[in-house]
């Protein structure tokens, strides 16, 4: 006999951050090149307990605003990725785009991966560290898909066994 188990989910969108990045790793690709995007994130949510809060939420979105009033996550996803330029920990151009940066023509953020599939494990890890210390760790992110484009897009997902 099957026993069916319902859960609550919400989704949040965060878009149209355009990004440069390089992926010195594919050189058998033109994505060794320099080349852009607007990314996408796509982020679903649950309730820990199962159950949703006191306005019937899985999560506030709300929340997200800027500190004292949210958590930031929403300023963080700003930095991270609006009109910056991603870069691998060990390209070995490195030392280049730190040059763009230091005249001002690149805002450099340095991944230790890089590509869209690293992008959703570091939001996965992000949020879910950051909803752990807030709302008295009430939810929970189970799944991210960071979109290249409409056509492309990779996810990051919770597994239970």
């Amino acid at each position: 006999m099957d026993i069916k188990k319902n859960k609550f989910q919400s989704t949040k969108i965060f878009d149209n951050y355009s990004i440069a990045i390089r992926q010195h790793k594919a050189q058998h690709s033109h994505c060794k090149l320099l080349h852009g995007y607007a990314l996408k994130f796509k982020i679903w949510f649950e309730p820990i307990n199962g159950e949703l809060d006191e306005m019937n939420w899985v999560v506030d979105f709300g929340g997200f605003k800027d500190q004292p009033k949210g958590n930031g996550l929403k300023k963080w996803m700003d930095d991270m990725f609006d009109h910056t330029l991603l870069i691998e920990k060990d390209d070995p151009q490195l030392e280049s785009f730190k040059w763009l940066e230091e005249l001002d023509l690149a805002k450099l953020t340095i991944l230790d991966k890089i590509g869209a599939e690293s992008c959703c494990k570091l939001v996965f890890d992000k949020f879910n560290d950051t909803l752990s210390k807030t709302n008295g760790g009430r939810c929970k992110v189970v799944k991210v898909e960071c979109f290249e484009n409409n056509k492309n897009s990779a996810i990051y997902e919770e597994v239970n066994n």
